[in-house]
Order: structure tokens, then C-alpha cells, then sequence
């Protein structure tokens, strides 16, 4: 059984964290990634395509435009802290990652500035195979661009 703590967490958000895309940060990853499609390296043949320009590699949402000094990972964030402080008062004090799903609406171009706001929005208890009790928990982060246009959304899960 969800102690009632923790079943208190679903629905809390995250401060939302901005992110700025450029064309050199958009090749930079393409590079890192060894993706050598062209829509992310040649602007005249990108033009010519259905996107009418250059866009990000899927998963890329550019870095954020200011880091905090306890800010591990691009995308990490207070509401993971709390999370994790409070799954671990709990008694849930492992964390191991269950899987991402993304879903993509519109591309992401050179110029975009992001807002990612991530929800938990489930905490499930089941038992394991082995018989011991497991917590799954699921944040879904949204972004949108500059316009207010859902950009994608991805759900994360772990098993605590």
C-alpha cells in the first residue's frame, strides 16, 4: 500500500526550466550523435524539404539557458530532488530507470526557446518477482516553444 505521503506528491510541478536552441548546438549533437542527415548540417537542402529548414534531431531540446549550481544533468530539476528525498523517507531508497516514452508534435529549429515543465503523475506500489514490494513512479515533462506550442512530451519511469 502507497503510504499517503507519497501518494500526496502526484501532481506536483516542477518550476519550468528554458531552453535555447542553435544551429551550432543542433550540429554539435548531430556530430556527437555521428547523425550526418542533412536536415541538421545543410540549411539550402533543408529548406527544400517538408520542414522548410533545419530542424533538431529528436530527443535534442537545446541547453538550458541557466544552470544551477546543484544542476547535475541538462534536464534535472528540483521536483526529481524532492522526489527522490521523499520516495527514500519512505523506505523506497533505490532508483532504477523503467523506460522513457517521447512524443514529438513539431520540430525543434535553430532559434526555439523551450519551457519543459515535468508532473509526476503516478506512483503505482506492485509486488516484484521476487516477492518484494516496488514503487514504479512516472513523470511526464511537457514542452512547448516560444509561441505556447506543445513542442513533445515525455513520461518517465522508474522503479523504486
Amino acid at each position: 500500500m502507497v503510504p499517503e505521503a507519497v501518494k500526496q506528491m502526484i501532481g506536483k510541478k516542477s518550476t519550468p526550466r528554458i531552453y535555447e536552441v542553435t544551429r551550432l548546438d543542433i550540429r554539435k549533437i548531430a556530430d556527437a550523435s555521428g547523425n550526418r542527415d542533412p536536415l541538421y548540417w545543410d540549411d539550402d537542402y533543408a529548406a527544400t524539404t517538408r520542414y522548410g529548414g533545419m530542424i533538431a534531431p529528436p530527443d535534442f531540446f537545446g541547453w538550458p539557458l541557466k544552470w544551477e549550481p546543484e544542476q547535475t544533468f541538462p534536464n534535472s530539476n528540483e521536483l526529481s530532488e524532492y522526489m527522490f528525498k521523499e520516495l527514500t523517507k519512505a523506505g523506497y531508497n533505490r532508483a532504477i530507470n523503467a523506460g522513457m516514452e517521447s512524443e514529438f508534435y513539431r520540430p525543434v529549429r535553430p532559434g526555439d526557446t523551450l519551457v519543459m515543465v515535468s508532473e509526476i503523475i503516478a506512483l503505482e506500489e506492485k509486488v516484484g518477482k521476487t516477492g518484494g514490494n516496488m514503487l514504479i513512479s512516472t513523470v511526464e515533462t511537457t514542452i512547448t516553444n516560444q509561441n505556447g506550442d506543445l513542442v513533445a512530451r515525455q513520461r518517465e519511469s522508474a522503479i523504486h
